[in-house]
Protein backbone atom coordinates (compact mmCIF):
# COMPACT_ATOMS: atom_id res chain seq x y z
CA UNK A 1 0.00 0.00 0.00
CA UNK A 2 1.38 3.39 -0.95
CA UNK A 3 1.40 6.42 1.30
CA UNK A 4 0.42 9.84 0.04
CA UNK A 5 1.79 13.27 0.88
CA UNK A 6 -0.09 16.55 0.64
CA UNK A 7 1.83 19.36 -1.06
CA UNK A 8 0.38 22.82 -0.37
CA UNK A 9 1.22 26.12 -2.04
CA UNK A 10 -0.36 29.03 -0.13
CA UNK A 11 -0.26 32.48 -1.72
CA UNK A 12 -1.29 35.65 0.13
CA UNK A 13 -2.43 38.59 -1.98
CA UNK A 14 0.31 41.21 -2.20
CA UNK A 15 3.11 38.99 -0.94
CA UNK A 16 6.08 38.51 -3.30
CA UNK A 17 6.37 34.76 -2.67
CA UNK A 18 4.14 31.88 -1.65
CA UNK A 19 4.51 29.51 1.29
CA UNK A 20 4.90 25.80 0.71
CA UNK A 21 4.15 22.95 3.07
CA UNK A 22 4.49 19.20 2.85
CA UNK A 23 2.13 17.19 5.06
CA UNK A 24 2.68 13.45 5.45
CA UNK A 25 0.10 11.78 7.66
CA UNK A 26 0.10 8.09 8.54
CA UNK A 27 -3.60 8.02 7.61
CA UNK A 28 -2.92 9.13 4.02
CA UNK A 29 -3.08 5.58 2.66
CA UNK A 30 -5.12 6.62 -0.37
CA UNK A 31 -5.50 9.76 -2.41
CA UNK A 32 -9.08 10.00 -1.09
CA UNK A 33 -7.86 9.93 2.52
CA UNK A 34 -5.40 12.70 1.71
CA UNK A 35 -8.00 14.80 -0.09
CA UNK A 36 -10.44 14.36 2.79
CA UNK A 37 -8.08 16.38 5.02
CA UNK A 38 -7.51 19.29 2.61
CA UNK A 39 -10.20 21.55 4.13
CA UNK A 40 -9.04 21.01 7.71
CA UNK A 41 -5.37 21.63 6.90
CA UNK A 42 -5.98 24.72 4.74
CA UNK A 43 -8.36 26.13 7.39
CA UNK A 44 -5.62 25.70 9.99
CA UNK A 45 -3.08 27.40 7.70
CA UNK A 46 -5.51 30.28 7.03
CA UNK A 47 -5.98 30.75 10.76
CA UNK A 48 -2.20 30.83 11.31
CA UNK A 49 -1.68 33.32 8.48
CA UNK A 50 -4.54 35.46 9.81
CA UNK A 51 -2.76 35.83 13.14
CA UNK A 52 0.02 37.75 11.44
CA UNK A 53 -1.10 41.37 11.67
CA UNK A 54 0.56 42.38 8.40
CA UNK A 55 -1.49 39.76 6.54
CA UNK A 56 -4.85 40.31 8.25
CA UNK A 57 -7.69 40.84 5.76
CA UNK A 58 -5.76 39.56 2.74
CA UNK A 59 -6.97 36.76 0.50
CA UNK A 60 -5.17 33.41 0.61
CA UNK A 61 -5.29 31.05 -2.33
CA UNK A 62 -4.19 27.43 -2.19
CA UNK A 63 -2.94 24.90 -4.69
CA UNK A 64 -3.08 21.47 -3.08
CA UNK A 65 -1.94 18.12 -4.47
CA UNK A 66 -1.96 14.66 -2.93
CA UNK A 67 0.91 12.62 -4.35
CA UNK A 68 2.31 9.14 -3.97
CA UNK A 69 6.02 8.54 -3.36
CA UNK A 70 6.58 7.93 -7.06
CA UNK A 71 4.75 11.13 -8.05
CA UNK A 72 6.84 13.14 -5.56
CA UNK A 73 10.00 11.70 -7.12
CA UNK A 74 8.82 12.24 -10.70
CA UNK A 75 7.43 15.77 -10.22
CA UNK A 76 9.76 17.31 -7.64
CA UNK A 77 12.72 14.96 -7.25
CA UNK A 78 11.72 14.41 -3.60
CA UNK A 79 12.78 11.01 -2.30
CA UNK A 80 10.74 9.78 0.64
CA UNK A 81 13.05 8.76 3.48
CA UNK A 82 10.76 5.95 4.55
CA UNK A 83 10.65 4.31 1.10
Amino acid sequence: MDAFTMIILACVTGEPSCTTARVADAQFTSVEACEARVDAITASMTKELGQRLELKGREVTYDVSCMSRQQLQDNFGIADRSA
